[in-house]
């Protein structure tokens, strides 16, 4: 039975932008090998591409779902350690963790940075319909429900999460909180308070 001798040379790995396609010289690849093309080659050649699939799946997936699925749960990246008005003259929040690293996977939750203001309660959020940092209005009742809610434009989460295009001038309180919607009513209220200032 004849062997198969494909030089390691052959096979060349290379970057070339984020996808990182390897390539092969098929030419080379072809010619090295010490038995005419018939069926044994073409199954060489055939067993070569099916296991490039696993590499070219897990690339896309990585490109696709990149910044969308993270790692498990850190609650650092919910323990404030400042508030107030920035400089640039936004309500905003830090906290220990890296803010807006952990986004919630669970149907039916969300995960917000709360801002109570002088002008209105504002909610940075994440949730499992919308991962994408965003901001609502809302107004929470005396069971920590959520009253009223309507989109906002403004959220920022980087170094810090902020809120713009609000116009207050103080924040009185902040809350890092996670929401859960009640499958009987359809209710969104907080089932966790991760922490809160002051």
């Amino acid at each position: 039975m004849n062997s198969i001798d494909v030089p390691q040379s052959i096979i060349r790995l290379k970057r070339l932008n984020p996808s990182m396609h390897p390539i092969i010289n098929y030419d080379k690849l072809v010619g090295s090998l010490r038995l005419p093309l018939g069926i044994t080659g073409s199954l060489v050649l055939m067993l070569i591409c099916l296991n490039m699939i696993p590499q070219y799946a897990q690339t896309t997936f990585n490109m696709v779902y990149a910044g969308s699925i993270k790692g498990k749960f850190d609650k650092a990246d919910f323990i404030i350690k400042d508030f107030g008005i920035g400089d640039d003259g936004n309500p905003f929040l830090t906290v220990q963790g890296k803010a807006g690293e952990t986004v919630p996977k669970e149907e039916s939750l969300g995960y917000s940075y709360v801002f109570v203001t002088d002008n209105g309660t504002y909610a940075v959020s994440s949730d499992w319909m919308y991962p994408k940092w965003h901001t609502h209005g809302i107004t929470l009742d005396e069971n920590n429900c959520i009253g009223s809610m309507n989109m906002k434009d403004g959220a920022e989460v980087g170094d810090a999460v902020k809120v713009t295009k609000t116009s207050a001038t103080k924040v009185d309180k902040v809350m890092t909180v996670q929401f859960r919607v009640n499958d009987k009513d359809g209710s969104i209220c907080v089932d966790k308070l991760f922490d809160s200032a002051p």
